[in-house]
């Protein structure tokens, strides 16, 4: 075990007790804990996260996973929801929409600060929509229907629409959009800042130090507007890519927390048993699905046929049983099934699509493509060299071969990955997993809706469909009550179109120690966010 984290020795010599809390995707908990007592301040936390190499903690410029887990420390937004989705007041008090649903006013807390001391105003959060918005994966459709931004006070902010966005409030939660200070990024290149690596927050903790490979330091933020919390004196993240390593280092009670990839659930779960920590599913969870992205730029993906045998080719149900270990579905269509009141079960990938590698084979001599030499064509598959996204993308590359495909699988670094596919655009297919966050303008559109430019995690197939941009602009548009009419229309043209395989939606578990206290305050909120870790405390015999 000491071999598994040499590498974060450092950390692991701050103490030699720690606990942890929980989540950076939230979750409904089953009952409550009962007598925990009285919230005591003192000791330190011990998460470990899924990478080395973390090219930005700003997520306003990423939503990669391992920063959205640090984020939750130190960045805070206008608001967070409940464990049934209700929004709830974080630095925005209340909120008004106009009649016509084109203007926006926000009421923010008085008397905030920065982690640095200096005043929260209205002023940063115009600024943080005009300066940030354009890199902001889930704002991609907001932002071409913003008309003004103002803070006509200090604690009053102000957005117009150009025309409604039913969506536009679940646009300004604390994970989608985190508050950045003006003092710091005005007059600067806000993508290279290097504030994006040692930021100043609204959170409960603030950036201490980052040892770079090893470990990233949060300490209390004693300017927290939230008294008397946080309790814990730190946070501390562990950077441990191998995800067996991971899991050996919470059993050994060497770290406290982490996010079990879907193949270490029911052995996580069985070594939980002991009793030293916990496995956690997180039941109201934002839609995480698994999909494969082609260039429909090249040859011979530029082909409906090509994509349509394509996804034929794939086992869905075997990329669920083999990589999911059963705990996901296959995906029915571009709309999640979590978005009960917007999903149509009669468009269904798993019978437009029916693995059926015969009949795959048969559309692709249709379109040209028979074999010869015993092969029709050569793909580049890319995808990031971390489980699931591997082990998917192999399935796929072995399920291709098998109707004479050439695939050329390209695992890389994620941040090479980024480049590759979204600023570059130089791929032919590519595998990851999407977050839909609670609503198909967040999550969903980014994969469908014509984009232009490099935001990582936003459409970067070169599909541009007026006809398909004019529905998903009605769709979101529309009010609540009649917007299922319009994803129907959506979902089909996607199912038609195939610029995106969806291949499975997956459940998701955290692993969290049984010292920490606090935890239902964590783990019942939904959609991939939660308060914070400012709830969190241990007992003075834990610390």
């Amino acid at each position: 075990m000491k071999s598994v984290l040499r590498q974060t020795s450092a950390i692991l010599n701050l103490r030699t007790t720690s606990a942890l809390f929980a989540c950076a995707v939230c979750v409904n908990a089953s009952g409550s804990i009962a007598d925990e007592g009285k919230p005591v301040s003192g000791g330190t936390v011990i998460a470990a996260l899924n990478s080395t190499t973390i090219p930005t903690l700003n997520t306003q410029l990423t939503s990669s996973v391992p920063a959205l887990f640090a984020a939750d420390v130190w960045a805070d937004g206008l608001m967070t929801y409940d464990k049934e989705g209700k929004r709830l007041p974080r630095l925005a008090t209340r909120w008004e929409t106009s009649p016509d649903g084109k203007t926006y006013t926000f009421t923010l807390r008085d008397g905030v600060k920065w982690s640095d001391g200096k005043p929260f105003t209205a002023d940063d959060v115009a600024f943080t929509l005009k300066n940030f918005g354009k890199f902001n994966t889930y704002l991609t459709k907001l932002m071409p229907l913003v008309d003004d931004v103002s803070a006509p006070n200090a604690t009053t902010f102000v957005l117009k629409l150009k025309q409604p966005l039913t969506a536009t409030l679940d646009l300004f939660d604390k994970e989608v959009f985190p508050l950045m200070p003006k003092h710091i990024y005005e007059g600067q290149d806000v993508a290279t800042h290097p504030a994006n690596l040692a930021p100043v927050g609204l959170g409960p903790f603030k950036f201490k130090s980052w040892a770079s490979g090893q470990s990233i330091t949060f300490v209390r933020n004693e300017h927290y507007w939230e008294k008397p919390k946080p309790y814990l004196d730190s946070v501390v993240f562990a950077l441990i890519p191998n995800p067996q390593q991971r899991m050996n280092a919470l059993v050994g009670g060497e770290i406290n927390w982490f996010r079990p990839e879907v193949s270490q659930v029911k052995a996580t779960q069985e070594a939980a048993k002991k009793g030293n920590f916990k496995v956690v599913q997180i039941v109201n969870n934002a839609p995480e699905t698994a999909v494969v992205d082609l260039n429909l730029t090249r040859e011979p993906l530029k082909s409906i046929k090509v994509r349509q045998a394509l996804f034929h080719a794939i086992d869905r149900e075997r990329i669920v049983q083999d990589v999911y270990q059963g705990l996901a579905a296959t995906a029915k269509n571009a709309i999640p099934t979590q978005f009960k009141d917007l999903h149509d079960t009669s468009v269904n990938y798993d019978s437009l699509y029916a693995y059926d590698p015969v009949k795959a084979g048969k559309i692709l001599d249709e379109a040209g493509y028979p074999l010869k030499d015993g092969k029709r064509f050569t793909i580049e598959l890319t995808v990031i060299s971390v489980p699931p996204y591997d082990a998917v993308a192999r399935i796929v590359q072995s399920q291709w071969s098998q109707i004479g495909i050439d695939v050329k699988l390209s695992a890389l670094d994620q941040q090479i990955w980024t480049n590759k596919v979204y600023t570059q655009r130089d791929f032919d297919a590519s595998v990851i997993s999407l977050t839909g966050r609670t609503n198909p303008v967040l999550g969903v559109d980014r994969s469908f809706v014509c984009n232009t430019g490099n935001v990582p995690y936003a459409n970067p197939t070169g599909y541009c469909n007026p006809e398909f941009d004019r529905v998903a602009l009605e769709a979101s548009a529309a009010p609540l009550a009649e917007q299922k009419a319009h994803y129907k229309t959506y979902a089909e043209i996607i199912a038609r179109d195939l610029n995106q395989l969806a291949l499975t939606s997956s459940k998701v578990f955290e692993a969290v120690s049984t010292d920490m206290k606090g935890l239902d305050a964590q783990f019942n909120f939904s959609f991939n966010t939660h308060p914070n870790w400012a709830e969190a405390w241990l007992p003075a015999d834990k610390q």
